[in-house]
Parts: structure tokens; sequence; C-alpha cells
């Protein structure tokens, strides 16, 4: 095969998968149906971490649910992931979701393809989804892997928490007009703020201080059995911080 047959294909499946967060490197996840699990132990103490996938297969998340039902059964407490808001107002959230929409230029990973349905149709359409058909879906709410909202813990940091202290740290985040006019539902071409600054929020503030902050609530909980309910991509950081405060804590499978 010819040098520009090849380059010509290569562009041609890029287009297929594209998106700023590549499909590519999200479908190995997606196209799985088991589900697995993260086994830690300290003495007594033993931790289940369920690394979630913002998009799955139904069978995926119905063995998720099925097992969340039957450890809590057997004592686990739930600690989940969750940046919901903490705020006095909806034009607080507004102005929140605007700054955090100009740090990441509305890019939250793989959502980002599936805010429309004419997205999803697309997505589903390309050659490796195809054999999916329509039992791909989005993580479904906590409430349907039966989680006991009773004694679950949020083990997260709200999103409005995370902006401030961004901005305590590297300054305000400045709107310009175009963000003020473009609806939080439309396409986003606004100038976006620089790279480099993208980057510190997503390493420092959106990875980072949140796998510290679960490693920190796991290791100084009373609960002897705990179920974790947290993103794959944080599980090795929120790993390494738990060890460091305890280095008794040792990964069984």
């Amino acid at each position: 095969m010819q040098l520009r047959q090849i380059i010509s294909l290569f562009f041609v499946f890029i287009t297929l998968v594209s998106c700023n967060t590549s499909l590519v490197v999200q479908s190995s996840g997606v196209l799985r149906d088991a589900s697995r699990k993260f086994e830690l132990r300290n003495g007594n103490r033993t931790i289940i971490y369920f690394p979630m996938r913002h998009l799955g297969t139904r069978v995926y998340y119905d063995q998720i649910q099925r097992a969340v039902d039957s450890l809590q059964k057997s004592g686990y407490v739930v600690f989940y992931e969750s940046i919901a808001y903490q705020v006095d107002s909806a034009a607080q959230r507004d102005r929140y979701d605007r700054k955090f929409r100009k740090l990441t230029g509305n890019r939250l990973g793989l959502q980002q393809c599936i805010e429309m349905p004419g997205d999803t149709s697309r997505i589903l359409r390309a050659p490796m989804y195809r054999k999916l058909g329509q039992r791909i879906i989005s993580q479904p709410d906590y409430s349907f892997f039966l989680v006991n909202y009773e004694t679950a813990v949020n083990a997260d940091i709200p999103k409005n928490k995370l902006l401030d202290d961004f901005e305590y740290k590297y300054g305000v985040i400045q709107l310009d007009p175009c963000d003020y006019m473009t609806a939080l539902n439309e396409p986003y071409n606004c100038k976006p703020v620089k790279t480099a600054l993208k980057n510190k929020f997503d390493k420092e503030f959106v990875m980072a201080k949140r796998e510290e902050n679960l490693a920190s609530l796991v290791a100084d909980a009373a609960q002897q059995k705990i179920l974790i309910l947290f993103g794959t991509s944080h599980f090795k950081g929120f790993l390494r911080n738990l060890q460091a405060r305890d280095p008794q804590w040792v990964k069984i499978k």
C-alpha cells in the first residue's frame, strides 16, 4: 500500500472517531461488558473499588448494580464520585458553568460526543461501535445502582469548590461577551484560556486534588468495609495517596 493511501486511510479513521478526547483511547472500556474491581486491605479494613466508566453497555452497569446491592447487604458503605454543585442560586451555577466551560472548552471526556442525539447516532454508526447497537448508554445515576443514600458518602469535591481553589491559585477566569452570549447547550467557539492553564486545572484539580480528597476521607473513615464508585482514571492516584498516608494498605487484586 502506498504511503499516500495509508495517510488517507489514517485521516478517514480519525474522522470517524473524532472528538477532542479520542474515542480510540476510550473505546477499550466501552466495548467491554464485564465489570472489574480492585480490592485493598489493611488489617481488618477492606476497600473494594469499582472503576466506573462514563459510557458502557447495559450489561456492564447491571453487573455493577448487582454487586453494589450484594456488598451493601454484607456491610459495605458506598463512597461515591459526584462533583455536583453546592451553590445558593441558579445565577451562581450559571456563572460557574461558564467558567468551567472556559477552562475545559466544554470537553468532559467522552461526554462531549453524546450531548446531542444526532451525535450519539453518528458514533453508534461508526464501525467500531456498530455491534453495540443501542446497548451503549451513559453511566446511570447512583440510584440505579441501588446506593443506600442514608449511609453513603459523597467522597468528592463540588465543582464550584474546584473552580474557587483554581482561581485562588492562578487568578480569576475572565469571561468575555462571547462566553455570556453563547448558551451552555450550544457549540462553544469562544476564545479559550491558555492551554497551560487548562492542563493545570485538569492535572492539579480535576485529577490530583480529588484523588487526594478521596484518599483522605477513606483513610480517616470509621467504616471497616468501604465500596468506592469512582472513575477508572482516578484509581492509581487514589492508591498512591492512600499508601502514602498508610503503607499498610495492600492491593489484593
